[in-house]
């Protein structure tokens, strides 16, 4: 097999992990949804902050442990196209990779809650595919503001752990654990997408589409801007080659 074709043939498996990955990502969470959620349900917490911590708490294992996963650790286990622009923008992910990637993941996003809904069926239909709602009174702009700045701060803490090679491996850690507290702090007010692929598939099976844009848009921003910072300072600190370098 030519070079060529073995990458191709690592970015079609990669890709297909990237889906079977965020599919994982969106069954679970809707089911987290569909049982805490969901009034009647028997574990249903009614307080929506203690609601907003539990779901932070169990997302944050849950995207560290996929991450960490065989599958994971082999596509990178990005799960977020955010994850997939933060790196392309950082030079650390080829561009002919990032379209596969997020389509994938978007993919995984819908097959995911379609798959919840299955299982779960009507329960998952009355809390609308757990498709994501701001608080009442948050604008788009504040929203959008909220959502790309949040994530943004997540992926300050990635660069920090990236330039401290003994550390990188807890990456995975660090991105569930700064997710899980973005949604238990913010989740009241914005309802924490800070992921496209947690909107997308909620928001297409239940055909509601409000501030879709934003929860789509706002979690690309904030990543691609730390990911052309950190490049940027990344290569005004390199060496100048020297002469026999150059």
């Amino acid at each position: 097999m030519s070079a060529s074709a073995q990458s191709r043939a690592d970015l079609v498996r990669h890709t297909g992990y990237e889906f079977a990955l965020t599919t994982v990502l969106l069954f679970v969470v809707v089911t987290l949804v569909r049982w805490l959620a969901l009034p009647g349900s028997p574990l249903a917490i009614t307080d929506p902050h203690t609601l907003f911590a539990v779901a932070g708490v169990a997302v944050a294992a849950l995207i560290a442990a996929l991450m960490y996963s065989p599958p994971g650790r082999a596509s990178g286990g990005h799960l977020h196209p955010g994850v997939t622009v933060f790196l392309w923008a950082c030079g650390l992910f080829p561009r002919r990779a990032v379209l596969p990637y997020v389509t994938a993941q978007l993919a995984g996003s819908a097959a995911g809650t379609a798959l919840a809904g299955l299982v779960w069926g009507e329960p998952v239909r009355r809390i609308g595919y757990a498709a994501v709602h701001p608080a009442a009174g948050t604008g788009s702009v504040e929203l959008f503001l909220i959502e790309g700045c949040a994530l943004a701060a997540v992926f300050v803490a990635v660069t920090l752990v990236m330039t401290r090679p003994a550390l990188r491996g807890l990456i995975p850690a660090v991105i569930g654990l700064g997710v899980g507290v973005v949604i238990a702090t913010l989740g009241t007010v914005t309802g924490a997408s800070i992921n496209p692929a947690r909107a997308f598939g909620p928001a297409l099976l239940s055909g509601q589409y409000e501030h879709f844009w934003n929860y789509m848009i706002a979690p690309l921003v904030g990543p691609a801007l730390v990911g052309l910072a950190h490049r940027a300072l990344s290569a005004r600190r390199a060496p100048e080659a020297s002469p026999a370098e150059a």
